[in-house]
């Protein structure tokens, strides 16, 4: 294990092979939770649509949700980021404006509607949600999701009849993990916590500090982690339902450039934790990026899955990063599966800064992303594209990953959107593939002296122009201001150095090896101008099913494409109404028998410029 990660006594069983030991088993064409099954899989065992036939899809039903923001109807934009459930023959589906909708399955027509009715003035990063989870008890069952304003609903899965209502005090964006009667959620405060799901009432609570775990509080300057925004996971948890353990990936640390007031490791912020899912005691925990100062929170789902060979099946945990890492764990240990080496990295930091001098770099597999650039990788797509670039490199060089920032601005590769980004990864349990899509962009990070004490954050538009950082995200703490932007040209969303700009990538887990990666995504512009596809920057993930396939939109550029998931050849795809910044589902319509593949297609979020509200399926001719 590496110096900073430790496990404890489990005082749990030992669990049996994958379907049993990881992945509890959904009635035959459903699609039950957010990531298939609660192990996070997202690979589908229905083979109707398969490599042979999937080039004849064609939509067949569009459901429009009425909701679209740019910033100017609304304080807030709109993103479309919900993956529907299909069980028990309803779609249910959130809405960026957190309405919960049962659908039809086979038409897309609206069953019931819950409209939370949230108060539309009010100012968010973003107005979005992932989705919902479903908890059903013999002839009962229920929606469980929550939503921006803190409240935590329980509808009646039938009728969308609430039942319970909890303020939780969060923002809350992932559907709840759910656990026997516990739904537990993170959400942006420093507390994980479960609720029951009956009667509303709180379970237990996990602290991002516990108040009584002087080891992690020893990984904190002074008693910097008292009062320390921040929470503890804001994405989708995962669960092994056998061996009845909690899979915890948490945020950073506040403030996401700058520790100069939190020196030391900061347990546990990004880390995969392991927990007790019935009490929420803490079973081991490992730290991925020690003292993070470049919002490298763990953005995604764990996957949990069993890998054969080396004389026993190993019962694993992935983990993908922001840096492109996939960190692959013995999810009962918390031991690496791959060999981890913690190596020096820049430890020059700005006055006050005090940097981790090693961190945990895996053997396998390899990052699925770029990881750094030189000069002479400039992009040259177009000669204004080129002279944007040079102008900014120079003015901001490139530097190693894990270089702390500096008073005169410093390209980073991945930037604080990846690398991986929430959408995560999905495997085939029965090949041991591993598909995970990245993006290519660079934060560039200017840390600039300031006299006196600033109140904090303050926070502005993100913006780079040719002359360099502009209106950039800006935070103001102990004599240091912060400023952070992208590295690409603003208006057209094209990072500045050499393509591929995104990534779609296959792991064969059994050896930590690539097995294909292949550019996602286009932008027309440049295809017009004979130029070859470069990927584009993208956000939300992929499935894979047994026909063969590996479903994804995520890409800027307003696709929905097939691979196939032994080559990475791209079979299908279609034009969407926005770009799918969501993770696609499949199901089988209760009715026809028919393979539906749905998708969200909201455009807008982070990385576009056009919005839309639908809600996309596909099937074959019928």
């Amino acid at each position: 294990m590496t110096r900073r990660s430790f496990a404890r006594g489990l005082g749990v069983g030992a669990g049996a092979a994958f379907l049993g030991g990881c992945a509890e088993q959904a009635k035959a064409g459903e699609w039950p939770h957010w990531g298939l099954n609660q192990a996070g899989q997202r690979f589908s065992p229905l083979n109707q649509i398969n490599r042979e036939n999937v080039g004849e899809l064609e939509q067949a039903w569009v459901h429009h949700s009425g909701e679209i923001s740019d910033g100017t109807r609304n304080p807030s934009r709109t993103a479309y980021e919900c993956t529907p459930l299909m069980v028990d023959g309803l779609l249910y589906v959130t809405t960026p404006y957190n309405r919960c909708l049962a659908l039809n399955p086979e038409t897309g027509e609206e069953v019931w509607e819950f409209d939370p009715k949230l108060n539309r003035r009010n100012r968010y990063n973003l107005w979005a949600n992932r989705g919902v989870s479903y908890w059903r008890q013999g002839g009962d069952a229920r929606v469980v999701y929550g939503m921006l304003d803190g409240r935590l609903v329980v509808l009646d899965a039938r009728t969308g009849k609430q039942h319970v209502a909890i303020e939780t005090g969060a923002r809350i964006t992932s559907p709840p993990a759910i656990f026997g009667d516990l739904a537990i959620i993170g959400a942006n405060r420093p507390t994980l916590r479960a609720f029951d799901i009956k009667s509303g009432e709180l379970a237990w609570t996990f602290h991002k500090v516990p108040p009584d775990d002087k080891a992690a509080q020893a990984t904190w300057a002074g008693e910097s982690w008292k009062n320390r925004r921040g929470g503890v996971a804001w994405t989708v948890l995962s669960i092994d339902q056998e061996r009845g353990i909690l899979y915890v990936p948490t945020d950073s640390p506040t403030y996401d450039y700058y520790g100069g007031d939190r020196a030391g490791d900061n347990l546990y912020s990004n880390c995969v934790l392991a927990l007790d899912a019935e009490t929420g005691r803490l079973l081991w925990h490992y730290q991925v990026t020690h003292h993070d100062i470049w919002d490298y929170d763990l953005p995604a789902q764990p996957v949990l899955f069993d890998i054969p060979g080396r004389g026993q099946t190993i019962p694993a945990l992935a983990q993908i990063t922001k840096q492109g890492f996939v960190f692959v764990l013995n999810r009962v240990t918390g031991e690496p599966v791959f060999d981890v080496e913690e190596r020096p990295v820049p430890s020059h930091g700005v006055p006050g800064e005090v940097p981790s001098p090693t961190q945990p770099i895996p053997a396998m597999p390899p990052p699925f992303v770029r990881q750094g650039m030189t000069m002479d990788e400039l992009s040259t797509v177009t000669p204004e594209h080129n002279a944007l670039a040079r102008e900014l490199a120079q003015k901001h060089p490139p530097a190693p990953l894990y270089h702390p920032g500096s008073e005169h601005g410093t390209m980073i590769f991945p930037c604080n959107q990846g690398g991986g980004e929430w959408g995560g990864g999905c495997v085939d349990p029965h090949s041991g593939v591993f598909y995970v899509n990245g993006t290519n962009l660079a934060d560039i990070v200017l840390l600039e002296p300031r006299e006196g004490e600033q109140a904090a954050p303050a926070t502005g538009r993100e913006l780079v122009t040719r002359e360099g950082l502009q209106e950039s995200v800006s935070y103001r703490r102990r004599h240091i201001e912060i400023r952070q932007s992208k590295y690409w040209d603003p208006e057209k969303l094209w990072p500045c150095q050499q393509p591929p700009w995104g990534v779609l990538t296959a792991i064969d887990m059994v050896t930590g090896q690539h097995r294909w990666q292949v550019p996602l995504g286009i932008v027309d512009e440049l295809m017009e101008k004979g130029i070859p596809q470069t990927g584009t920057i993208n956000m939300g993930g992929p499935i894979a099913t047994a026909g063969g396939l590996v479903f994804i939109g995520g890409s800027n550029d307003e696709r929905f494409r097939a691979f196939d998931a032994e080559t990475g050849k791209e079979l299908w795809v279609a034009r969407l109404e926005g770009s799918g910044h969501a993770n696609p589902m499949t199901y089988l319509g209760p009715e026809s028998g028919r393979q539906f593949v749905v998708i969200a297609a909201g455009g807008g979020n982070k990385l576009s410029h056009k919005f839309a509200d639908a809600l996309e399926a596909y099937a074959l001719p019928s």
